[in-house]
């Protein structure tokens, strides 16, 4: 079941106080897992489930995302292995460049795009929660923002 199924979607964020991770993952498991585990480590997170396959990003239209311009990081865990996929990344390297974007990916996708990963932080897939929460850590922390 996608998190859009469930009536769950990234919206404005409303909390202050703490840095913003916003968490993309198709997997709604996976996603809710990884994000558990960073909001227990302090941070506010949000979730996005990305595109379905028959919708178009927000982000890659006109409209942006609001969820995505207001992260103090983004993870996203959507690989690039379909066009759409890569659509959506470039869209958040364009539309937050300023951004810390954490990017899940496997090691071949990491050996077919290393342009597109440059100036990224790669995560190997399957990232485990521990992981991820040092990897944001260490993203936010140049930032004076470590949790």
């Amino acid at each position: 079941m996608r998190l859009r199924e469930t009536g769950l979607s990234p919206q404005p964020w409303t909390w202050i106080g703490s840095p913003r991770v916003l968490i993309e993952h198709a997997d709604e498991t996976k996603g809710m897992s990884l994000a558990a585990a960073v909001r227990q480590a302090g941070y506010t997170v949000a979730v996005c489930p990305g595109p379905a396959q028959s919708e178009r990003c927000p982000l890659t239209g006109d409209e942006g995302c609001e969820a995505a311009h207001g992260a103090d990081v983004i993870v996203t865990s959507l690989g690039l292995g379909t066009r759409q996929s890569r659509e959506v990344f470039e869209a958040l390297r364009t539309r937050c460049p300023r951004t810390p974007l954490v990017v899940e990916v496997t090691r071949e996708e990491t050996e077919e795009w290393p342009d597109l990963l440059q100036g990224c932080e790669v995560v190997i897939s399957p990232v485990t929660p521990d992981a991820l929460v040092a990897t944001v850590r260490g993203v936010l922390a140049p930032r004076g923002q470590g949790g």
